[in-house]
């Protein structure tokens, strides 16, 4: 097949969630398809980056959106009912250059990548086209706003949130639109009727994230990990130091935490100390969660499938999360993951993990079983092929 992604975002380099995504899948799918990349770029630095996607793309062709534009973009939204991450990537010249490209290439299909994207080919009925929107938008904004306290915020959230609600119905004019969760396609099937939904899950790269026999964590080293300039991740970090972490001090007094992820935002800057420790980016995420006896998901909102869930869990690393955290995923708590949602009941997993290494073991080898044979991007990589061919079949008997 002839494919063509769309994306607002260059998805290289590979570090956290969006690009990660759209790197893998471009990585297993250029060994059996012919792949064509159109994409935003932020500057100059990015548009030298892009040339590192020619082993996999056969064309990288990209738009440069300046930070100074989008702002306009969103300004100018302000008194309309277009949603704000929408109007930030309006672009006439990713418009036309759309148009010009299918009329080119004239793909087998055209993967769009975030609901933000979708007005580029929602129209264009004659090539068939999947909404890849990750997560449930509405559903994250919704948990979003119930979770604020600061009013102002949560006002703005609602007016998104409502623009949202509104804007979603475009998912029906695709073939059509993936999400990673059950959580969120049921939610989608009930918000938009006339969609129609699959699954597409996130996943794992297996080489890099393939556990070692010998390896030997610090037994009172917990890890979060984000990109923390997240809100969900900044939340989760805030509200795992306040209440939580107090509460295994007083059983495991040697325990340390690590914040590992790029942007850490001041507040959280501020509070590194002796057993909280801050790292922001660090290159080689495998070896931090190696190094840990447990991983920690304290997210309170959000929506989707979870990498600082599935990373550590192939590698054996236990986890505790919240059931936030794992929606959708098939993980058995007890058995591949520790799941809770009160302060007290988090405190108490991590500490009876901390204090338990046979346990440890044994919730870690039965989550990388799950988690290797589910997540990996070859799999999921095959799951969207066969997608594709479905969308296709389709249009050919209509």
């Amino acid at each position: 097949m002839r494919i063509l992604f769309l994306t607002s975002r260059l998805p290289y380099p590979p570090y956290r969630g969006d690009k990660l995504k759209i790197y893998n899948l471009l990585r297993e799918l250029s060994k059996r398809h012919e792949l064509h990349l159109l994409t935003f770029v932020a500057d100059q630095a990015e548009i030298g980056l892009a040339r590192r996607l020619g082993e996999t793309c056969r064309s990288v062709r990209t738009v440069r959106l300046s930070i100074g534009h989008s702002i306009l973009n969103s300004i100018v939204a302000g008194s309309g009912s277009i949603p704000f991450q929408v109007a930030y990537y309006r672009s006439s010249e990713m418009r036309n250059l759309v148009r010009q490209v299918l009329e080119e290439l004239r793909p087998d299909i055209v993967h769009t990548h975030l609901i933000r994207m979708a007005p580029y080919v929602a129209g264009i009925s004659s090539v068939p086209r999947v909404l890849d929107m990750t997560d449930a938008v509405t559903l994250y904004l919704e948990r979003f706003a119930r979770s604020q306290q600061n009013a102002i915020v949560r006002s703005l959230v609602r007016i998104e949130l409502k623009r949202i609600q509104r804007f979603e119905s475009i998912i029906a004019q695709f073939d059509r639109g993936l999400v990673c969760s059950e959580v969120d396609r049921q939610y989608l099937e009930r918000a938009v009727p006339g969609a129609r939904l699959d699954l597409l899950y996130n996943g794992v790269d297996l080489e890099q994230f393939s556990p070692m026999e010998h390896a030997e964590p610090e037994p009172y080293r917990m890890i979060f990990t984000g990109n923390m300039s997240y809100f969900p991740n900044q939340d989760g970090a805030m509200f795992f130091i306040s209440k939580i972490f107090p509460l295994i001090l007083q059983e495991v007094p040697q325990a340390e935490l690590f914040l590992v992820g790029q942007n850490p935002p001041r507040r959280l800057r501020a509070l590194a100390g002796e057993q909280i420790h801050v790292t922001g980016f660090v290159p080689d995420i495998r070896a931090e969660y190696l190094r840990s006896a447990v991983a920690v998901s304290p997210i309170r909102f959000g929506a989707g499938t979870l990498n600082k869930v599935l990373e550590p869990l192939a590698l054996g690393v236990p986890v505790v999360s919240t059931s936030i955290g794992i929606e959708g995923m098939g993980l058995r708590p007890g058995e591949d993951i520790i799941v809770a949602d009160d302060a007290g009941g988090f405190a108490r997993a991590v500490v009876r993990l901390l204090k338990d290494e046979a346990l440890r073991r044994a919730i870690g080898s039965s989550a990388t079983e799950r988690v290797r044979s589910r997540f990996g991007w070859a799999r999921i990589a095959h799951d969207l092929e066969e997608i594709y061919e479905q969308v296709l079949r389709e249009r050919k008997t209509r």
